[in-house]
């Protein structure tokens, strides 16, 4: 999925300099804490994101969700927020970076359930509600390690889906046995809480 084979869709019938000039205003304006300049610049792009942003994710609330999301670290880092192009071309590029880490997110969460379903133990019952449990086991670890810090997340895998030992890992990350034991240990602390229901 290449960014230059999706052209930004035009958002209103004005020329590329009347828009570079109102996003700017905006932009001053919610830089002094201007909620109304915030809230035109949301009309005038949300509709036309989210439409951008479905063409990755084939999910309308997804794509509200990312475009929403958007808007809120806008608005919460506007005193910082550096914009080198033009309003409209960083709104585009930066959903677009969002959408393709949502779905390399949705991959990750696949593949670790996948593998979570391969780790739950077989049951010796046909029992529906046993199977059903026991999917729903399988999606729930995934979800919780595809979620852990990236290194909690690469030490635990390491460790209990590839049989690695403290040493090997350390070796294998450049990073002392005891950071492994320390990254495992939070790792394990916070799969528990998630998984709190499961006991």
């Amino acid at each position: 999925m290449r960014s230059s084979s999706r052209p930004i869709p035009s958002v209103d019938r004005l020329d590329d300099a009347e828009i570079a000039a109102r996003d700017a205003a905006w932009l001053a304006k919610m830089r002094e804490g201007d909620r109304k300049a915030f809230e035109a610049l949301f009309r005038c792009y949300s509709d036309p994101l989210c439409g951008f942003v479905f063409g990755y994710t084939r999910s309308i609330d997804e794509a509200q969700e990312i475009v929403q999301d958007l808007f809120c670290w806008l608005w919460e880092h506007r005193a910082e927020w550096n914009v080198t192009r033009s309003v409209r071309t960083y709104l585009f590029q930066a959903a677009h970076n969002r959408a393709l880490n949502r779905l390399k997110r949705r991959r990750m969460i696949e593949r670790y359930q996948e593998r979570a379903a391969r780790e739950v133990p077989e049951h010796a019952t046909d029992d529906a509600a046993d199977a059903t449990a026991a999917r729903e086991l399988a999606d729930a670890l995934g979800r919780a390690v595809a979620e852990l810090p990236d290194r909690c997340r690469e030490v635990f895998t390491l460790n209990r889906w590839h049989n690695m030992s403290y040493a090997q890992i350390a070796a294998a990350l450049g990073i002392s046995a005891k950071t492994v034991e320390n990254h495992m240990g939070r790792a394990l602390t916070i799969l528990r809480k998630r998984l709190a229901d499961w006991r």
